[in-house]
């Protein structure tokens, strides 16, 4: 095995709210082999750790690096957290690759994750720095060899509040010491400075420090332990400051001082006060006491005629009014948070005199929809996983202001009270509105950030007045480009605008929780994920990497070139075997000659994967398709029987009988045990194991078994909203509600994984089959749907495929086939090759799907005369036809016989390896069941079952009984 250096970074970026500071910061443990259990615990050394902030004007960069060392004998994997200032943006990484540090570079997260992985499960070298929305900031490090040592480099910006800037800093003695430095430049006045040991960091005049004249420096340096922070105090600033970022662009500070009528008590007392309480899961742990003292003091100053209260999530929004600031604060107080957040129930709302909005900013659903009642709009949250860009810019353009609710609201009461207004515009000397980023300004005070034009002034409008300046000489900084793009992103969030928002979070280096920093070693690590090196990748291996990119290339065109003519070849040998006739009668014979009936389900051997039988040559084309067969052409009394968690009944024939089964839960039983109290200890158990997608999943399946479908609904939407949520969840939670019948809201989140995970098939798949069910519900835009989804599964049959998912393909072309009849007859067209038409239909299909990579199950199917479809034999006497085996994660795999001859049809999954890296917890195996598949007669059963991580061998999936026809 090779072992190198592989990092795991996860930052979870620190929201704008004072939180509890960590014990250690940064803290630092390891494991075993990548082994995350307590038994395989180790010690490992923090070896050296440095930090170093530079200040410009208002805001500052910081750089941590840390160095780690094992001394023991094991290969180690380390787990280092750090707790990041409020407010930062993570804005580059690096790790080391023989004597440099490596730039990472920008990728979308799942793809990055599914690199990352497969690296780590063959002990191999990738490093992956993600951010997240829960705060602090997380790297997993593996492996680290048993007397080597790893280097990390993280970057930040972060704007300095009106309070200043804390960095807390808690750690064990580095054997080799620990440094700071903090410079700073573009300052009236040095502010104060505390250094984590405890001293008064003395500034130092240097001249020329960062370029500028002003420019300051304090050091500070030791091998003892710390216990402090990096305090700075509140800065001082001249009204304009100018850098220039390295992409050459120039950007501007800007602060000045508000007229006094702008800050004198709003005069504008009484009218109506609108309260936008957002309710959704992501607000359930938010501190809802020091929001309802703040309300307190804003009404009392404002004093409102009428307050309204608008309580909303993705279930919709209720409006209540309320006479008092009290009784506003009991109607709040009985809020139940639960769901998705969204906007959708209240984004044309009418006028009012002031709205204030309590939300963390951070939609999931319902994301195409804008937020923008008639009323000026100031946003608070207390949320340490608030998206403070998305909120500064919402209220920024409702005439507001945004507000992080720390343990001291004066501040914030302060400025509600007075209705500061906020920064309108940011113009150049031609009247073009420029990108800007508001930053927290002291009372009377206002400041922004904002791209500068290359020449002339710029023009910031504050309420209804102009206030022009002039930019004067840049200094090189890319702090202020980073705040601005990540305004800029808060509008970048719709799928048509995926493109955009990767180029400019690549332009600026902004890490989101959609794009993660890579870092590979080698050249062919780089070529095998095809991603791109950074820009100071050693020269050396970054002409290695150019050749082999460039052989790539061309052997990459010369494979698209025989794609098609690959998956047509493959396409007739299916074909020409779903035209054979066979012999029942035959089977049992065959299934002997072969070796015997099936043995016992619980003695079945486990052996090794064979590789599958050679195809036969491919015939000649194909006839045209033949017709469906009538509805009267199937068999009647068939049925399913599920064994799993049941979760849909597709389809308009009504004979299925499910064997019930559910996972084995202890707040499951106690819902069982007294359902008219569900809500009462639905809440007990979501403080105990609300913190995965399962509890959701499973509790919401409750609810529709007792015929409460509406709020399964709103149930598996919190899912959505968990820190741990990803572009998985987004496919976990589609699922759900396809079967609960919210086909808008599950194609949405088809839509977005796809967009998240273009390099891999199975979104694009999955969203195809979604856009078909909703053309079967709503004939009116059928045409459109059915027209897509076509095109889809012919782009993941015939586009490139990496090998991990042969098979799909045919997968695809048998759905596709299955819609082009109904395309044809809405007038529409089919996007298919002639060669690539012709419908299978069936009287038994079964398809799996898994949720996580890295997960091996095999389809099993025991026949009725004992002869099994399997991996090793997919072809069968009577017809049987297994797809190819897909080892490698996600599925799907299928089975299907045109003409089943009846008895019973056992499906079962073999696991072989379940996944341990998925933060959703336990992968979940969706089958579904087809009867007459191709047919009017088409009716389909769905059922989820757990793979748990250790667990191997057989699960019984259901059993398809197909009688004696009448």
């Amino acid at each position: 095995m090779r072992y190198a250096a592989s990092f795991v970074l996860s930052l979870l970026v620190a929201g704008p709210v004072v939180a509890q500071e960590p014990v250690a910061n940064p803290s630092l443990t390891a494991t075993a082999g990548g082994i995350r259990d307590a038994a395989h615990g180790r010690d490992i050394a923090l070896h050296r750790f440095d930090v170093a902030m530079r200040l410009h004007g208002a805001v500052a960069e910081g750089t941590v690096t840390a160095e780690f060392a094992n001394d023991g004998h094991e290969v180690l994997e380390g787990d280092f957290r750090f707790t990041l200032p409020q407010d930062a943006i993570v804005t580059g990484y690096a790790l080391d690759v023989g004597d440099q540090l490596v730039d990472g570079v920008l990728v979308d997260q799942p793809r990055a994750k599914a690199v990352y992985e497969a690296q780590v499960r063959r002990g191999v070298d990738p490093g992956l720095a993600e951010v997240a929305a829960d705060g602090g900031f997380r790297t997993r490090v593996f492996p680290i060899l048993p007397g080597g040592r790893r280097t990390i480099r993280l970057r930040f910006t972060v704007p300095i509040g009106v309070e200043g800037l804390r960095l807390p800093l808690r750690l064990a003695a580095p054997r080799a010491g620990w440094g700071m430095t903090v410079t700073a430049d573009g300052m009236a006045t040095a502010p104060t400075l505390l250094m984590p040991d405890g001293q008064t960091g003395r500034w130092q005049d240097d001249g020329q420090n960062n370029g500028q004249r002003d420019g300051q420096s304090a050091t500070a340096s030791g091998k003892a332990a710390l216990n402090g922070a990096i305090v700075i105090g509140p800065v001082t600033t001249p009204d304009t400051i100018a850098s220039r970022h390295r992409s050459g662009e120039r950007f501007v500070q800007l602060t000045g001082a508000l007229p006094p009528a702008m800050t004198a008590p709003d005069a504008a007392q009484g009218g109506t006060l609108r309260i936008y309480w957002d309710r959704s899961r992501s607000r359930l742990a938010d501190r809802h006491e020091a929001e309802f003292a703040l309300l307190r003091r804003t009404v009392a100053a404002i004093r409102p005629q009428r307050i309204e209260i608008v309580t909303f999530a993705s279930d919709g929004a209720t409006r209540q009014t309320a006479a008092t600031p009290e009784a506003a604060i009991e109607l709040l107080r009985g809020v139940r948070y639960r769901g998705a957040t969204s906007f959708a129930a209240v984004a044309g709302d009418g006028a009012a005199d002031r709205c204030l909005l309590f939300s963390n900013g951070r939609v999931t659903i319902d994301r195409a929809s804008t937020f923008a009642p008639r009323c000026r709009v100031d946003a608070i949250t207390t949320s340490p996983a608030a998206d403070m860009g998305w909120l500064r810019h919402l209220a920024a353009g409702l005439g507001g202001q945004a507000h992080a609710l720390g343990e001291d609201g004066d501040r914030v009461a302060a400025a509600l009270a007075t209705a500061v207004p906020g920064i309108v515009a940011v113009m150049d000397g031609d009247g073009r509105r420029l990108p800007f980023a508001t930053i927290p300004a002291a009372a009377g005070r206002w400041r922004v950030v904002a791209q500068a034009p290359a020449l002339g002034r710029v023009t910031v409008r504050v309420g209804g007045i102009d206030i022009t300046r002039t930019v004067e000489e840049a200094t090189p900084f890319d702090g202020d480009a980073a705040l601005v793009a990540t305004d800029l992103l808060a509008t970048l969030g719709a799928n048509d605008q995926r493109a955009e928002f990767v180029a400019t979070s690549r332009r600026y280096g902004v890490a989101s929780p959609s794009l993660s920093f890579i870092v590979l070693e080698t050249p062919n690590d780089y070529l095998t994920a095809d991603i791109a090196p950074p820009a100071n990748y050693p020269a050396e291996r970054l002409a290695v990497y150019l050749d082999g990119r460039k052989a790539m290339d061309g052997a990459r065109a010369d494979a698209q070139r025989e794609r098609l003519r690959e998956v047509t070849a493959a396409w007739t040998t299916q074909v020409a075997w779903w035209r054979q006739r066979f012999d029942p009668a035959a089977a049992a014979k065959t299934a002997r000659r072969r070796g015997g009936p099936v043995p016992p389900t619980v003695a079945v051997p486990v052996a090794a994967p064979a590789p599958a039988a050679p195809p036969a040559p491919p015939p000649p084309p194909p006839p045209p398709p033949p017709a469906p067969l009538p509805a009267g052409a199937a068999a009647e009394g068939r049925d399913i029987v599920v064994s799993g968690a049941r979760v849909s009944s597709w389809g308009s024939a009504p004979a299925v009988t499910i064997g019930a089964w559910q996972p084995d839960r202890d707040y499951l039983r106690a819902f069982d045990a007294a359902p008219a109290r569900f809500d009462e200890r639905f809440a007990e158990a979501e403080r105990q194991a609300g913190g995965v997608p399962a509890f959701y999943l499973d509790t919401a399946e409750w609810l529709r078994r007792h015929d409460r479908t509406a709020d399964a609904v709103q149930t598996v939407l919190s899912a959505l909203d968990l820190p741990s949520a990803n572009a998985t969840t987004l496919g976990i939670v589609a699922d759900r509600l396809e079967r609960y019948g919210a086909i808008d809201r599950a194609i949405e989140l088809r839509e977005r994984q796809a967009t998240l995970e273009p390099d891999r098939p199975q979104p694009r798949r999955l969203l195809a089959l979604a856009l078909a069910a909703r053309a079967a519900l709503r004939p009116v835009n059928a045409r459109g749907d059915l027209t897509r989804a076509v095109a889809l599964l012919r782009e993941v049959a015939v586009g490139p495929l990496d090998q991990r998912w042969a098979g799909i393909d045919l997968i695809a072309l048998m759905e596709a086939n299955a819609l082009v009849p109904r395309l044809k007859r809405l007038g529409g067209t089919s996007p298919l090759d002639p060669a690539l038409t012709a419908l299978l239909d069936t009287d038994v299909r079964v398809v799996v799907d898994w949720t996580t990579d890295a997960t091996d199950l095999d389809l099993w199917v025991d026949e009725p005369g004992g002869e099994r479809a399997i991996y090793s034999h997919p072809r069968t006497a009577i017809g049987g036809h297994l797809s190819n085996d897909m080892t490698a994660g996600y599925g799907p795999e299928e089975y299907f016989v045109r003409r089943a001859p009846m008895g019973d049809y056992v499906v079962r999954a073999n696991v072989y390896a379940a996944d341990r890296l998925d933060p959703n917890g336990l992968s979940l195996l969706t089958a579904h069941l087809f009867r007459d598949f191709g047919r009017p007669t088409q009716r389909v059963e769905a059922v989820d079952i757990e793979l748990r991580r250790d667990e191997r061998g057989e699960k019984l999936i259901g059993r398809i009984a197909m009688p004696r026809p009448k």
